[in-house]
């Protein structure tokens, strides 16, 4: 028997090394929960036998590429070189299948410097910070003086999600315009949407931009787009808007208020200087990796 052995797991071997990833994707190993679930690969770890690591990948669908979803190692059986036996098995996988290129993404918490040192070892692009995610405690928010000094311009009001209709949210999900995607989109993960402060902003009758912010965890809530459309801009409806939903905030039994902030936006990163970080948030770098075969 091999010292160290890295296997291409099945649902049938899978099972021991569940342990070894989050709770979301192990049911995933197993068995895809929906025929649109594309099955994980799975690299197992096995050390004198015994089952003690594991790397998942998601492989490429459509236009998204391979991505790198968990790497891990039983801590007692560290430092001997089989992290990076499981990145290299990867590797040559990766160039069988010809998938090119591959993508990890991670939240730089839990001693994750030791994850980057693995990256870099095994032929990573030095890893970038995509976004930023501001941790914010919403009683202390509540007595930000932006929250009510930012006024929305003559003309514009605010509209609650919950008294949208729903060919206007349709229309909206059409949107075509420079820089907007899928996650922007209103319909995108609607039945989590916080409808009490996710707001529309309309000039006369028409959109002009809107808030959305979603309940994932019962005391924690996630501002996930704060959308003004192109010809809308430079008109400080940002900021107008952002507060209009920000009172809303206040009014619910949640805690906190998370808030993403791509790296690539420098308007938005601009405005979390001068209005988030009085607020003392909890600030958690969001980065990315790249590996090119």
């Amino acid at each position: 028997m091999s010292l160290l052995e890295i296997i291409m797991l099945t649902s049938e071997t899978a099972d021991p090394y569940l342990p070894f990833t989050y709770r979301t994707y192990r049911d995933w190993m197993i068995k895809p929960e929906t025929d649109k679930q594309v099955k994980l690969m799975a690299f197992g770890a096995c050390f004198l036998g015994k089952p003690v690591g594991l790397l998942l990948v998601h492989p490429p669908v459509l236009d998204e590429p391979a991505r790198v979803l968990s790497v891990y190692v039983d801590e007692r059986f560290r430092r001997l070189g089989i992290a990076t036996a499981l990145m290299q098995e990867l590797k040559a996988c990766l160039r069988r299948k010809n998938w090119k290129p591959v993508f990890v993404e991670y939240y730089a918490l839990n001693k994750y410097e030791g994850f980057e040192r693995l990256l870099l070892k095994s032929g990573w692009q030095t890893p970038a910070v995509y976004s930023r995610f501001y941790r914010c405690d919403i009683l202390t928010g509540r007595e930000s003086p932006w929250i009510h000094r930012f006024k929305l311009p003559a003309g514009y009001r605010v509209i609650p999600w919950s008294e949208l209709k729903r060919d206007e949210l349709a229309e909206m999900n059409l949107l075509q315009e420079a820089g907007f995607n899928a996650y922007y989109m209103p319909l995108h993960q609607e039945g989590i949407i916080e409808r009490s402060c996710s707001l529309v902003l309309k000039l006369d009758e028409e959109i002009v931009g809107w808030s959305i912010i979603d309940r994932e965890l019962a005391d924690t809530l996630l501002y996930r787009v704060l959308y003004i459309r192109e010809e809308f801009r430079d008109h400080g409806l940002g900021p107008a808007l952002a507060a209009q939903s920000a009172q809303r905030v206040s009014r619910t039994d949640a805690s906190h208020l998370v808030i993403q902030i791509l790296e690539s936006n420098v308007r938005m990163r601009k405005i979390a200087d001068r209005l988030l970080i009085p607020m003392r948030p909890v600030v958690t770098e969001y980065k990315t990796a790249v590996i090119e075969l």
